[in-house]
C-alpha cells in the first residue's frame, strides 16, 4: 500500500524494510525512494510494516565471483564451501527449503554517492530464480570479456563491474494442490550484448574500488550465512523476504 492511500493492493517489486539501518534510510530518502506499507502474514496474525519501494525493476552490482554451479542443488553439498567463497549465501532451511542471499550495490544509491552494501534475500523456489539470474549475468560478463579494451582493462570482467537488471517475469502458478500465483523476477539482460549496451550498465570506478575493499568481508558473511541455524519458530510464518 502507498502510504496514505488507505488500501492494500497486490505488489510486484523490490523493497527494503524501513528503520533497520539509519544510514541506509537516509541514503534512500536522499535518492527520492518512496515508502509503502506491506501487510506480512505472520504467526499470530498480520503485521503492517513500512518499506522503501525500489520499484518493479532494480539494477544491482553483485559482489560475487559468480555461481560455482548452474543450480541451487549443485551449489550445495560438496560445492557448499566454494559457493560461500564466491560470496553467495546459500543453505537449506526448514523443511528442506533453500535460502539464498546476495550482497551488492544498488544503482539508485550509487547515483547519489552511497556505496552501502544491500542484501537481496530469497527462499524456496525463488532461490532457483536468483541463481538463474546470476548464471545469465555470468553470460554477460563473459561476453564483455570479448568486447572490453584489454589495454585499459587487462583483468577478467567480474560480476560487480556490470549492473544486473532484475525485473518481473511472467505470472506463474507455484505449488502442488493449493497453488499460489507468483510473479518471479528474472535477469533483464538482452540476448545480444554489444559495446553500447555495456556502456549503459558498466560500473563507476567507485563501485569497483568498494567491491574490492569489501570482498573479504562478503566472503566471511557468506560462510556465516551458510552455517546459520534456521530462525526461531516465531519467525517461520514470515513470508516477507529481505529486499
Amino acid at each position: 500500500m502507498t502510504v496514505g492511500s488507505g488500501r492494500f493492493t497486490p505488489l510486484v517489486g523490490f523493497h527494503i524494510e524501513c528503520g533497520k539501518d539509519d544510514d541506509l534510510d537516509r541514503a534512500l530518502h536522499g535518492a527520492g525512494v518512496a515508502q509503502i506499507e506491506i501487510k506480512h502474514q505472520r504467526q499470530g496474525g498480520a503485521e503492517i510494516v513500512r518499506h522503501w519501494f525500489l520499484g518493479e525493476t532494480v539494477n544491482l552490482y553483485p559482489v560475487t565471483s559468480g555461481p560455482v554451479a548452474p543450480t541451487v542443488a549443485g551449489s550445495l553439498g560438496r560445492n557448499a564451501r566454494r559457493t560461500s567463497e564466491a560470496g553467495i549465501g546459500l543453505r537449506w532451511g526448514t523443511n528442506e527449503r533453500s535460502k539464498m542471499a546476495l550482497r551488492g550495490y544498488l544503482d539508485v544509491l550509487v547515483r547519489v554517492g552511497s556505496l552501502r552494501l544491500v542484501q537481496l534475500s530469497v527462499r524456496s523456489k525463488m532461490t532457483d530464480v536468483l541463481m538463474a539470474a546470476l548464471v545469465d549475468h555470468g553470460r554477460v560478463c563473459d561476453a564483455a570479456d570479448g568486447i572490453v579494451d584489454r589495454a585499459r582493462h587487462p583483468e577478467v570482467v567480474t560480476f560487480h563491474e556490470i549492473a544486473l537488471p532484475l525485473g518481473p517475469d511472467e505470472e506463474q502458478e507455484w505449488g502442488k494442490g493449493d497453488t499460489a500465483t507468483v510473479v518471479p523476477f528474472k535477469s533483464l539482460h538482452p540476448a545480444t550484448v554489444d559495446a553500447d549496451y555495456l556502456r549503459g550498465v558498466w560500473r563507476a570506478d567507485a563501485v569497483h574500488a568498494a567491491a574490492y575493499r569489501e570482498w573479504e568481508g562478503v566472503q566471511v558473511w557468506a560462510h556465516e550465512y551458510a552455517s546459520q541455524a534456521e530462525e526461531a519458530t516465531a519467525r517461520q510464518g514470515d513470508n516477507g523476504d529481505d529486499a
